[in-house]
């Protein structure tokens, strides 16, 4: 499912889509601030992208990083409900 998310650019809409994206893959019961970086990867462009990219932040190292930090478990189904305050400030 695709959610709209008000008050941001398309570009920022799909970053929290695929963040949820990346929560359900990595079967995570939540969805944080590394998914959300997770989902600016995913975008491939944008201002946010560029930034990350140019230091040398890599979509395959920061799902290793998830992988050996938080772990990974059954895939599974998430909503924007599912975000943490801290995901919900950033």
């Amino acid at each position: 499912m695709r959610y709209n998310f008000t008050g941001f650019t398309e570009k920022g809409n799909e970053a929290l889509n695929n963040a949820i994206l990346s929560a359900e893959r990595f079967g995570h019961t939540y969805i944080g601030s590394e998914h959300l970086l997770l989902g600016i990867l995913m975008t491939g462009s944008g201002a946010a992208f560029s930034i990350l990219s140019e230091n040398g932040v890599t979509l395959s190292e920061v799902e290793r990083l998830v992988t050996d930090t938080v772990g990974r478990g059954v895939p599974t189904k998430l909503s924007p409900e599912h975000l943490t305050p801290r995901a919900k400030r950033v």
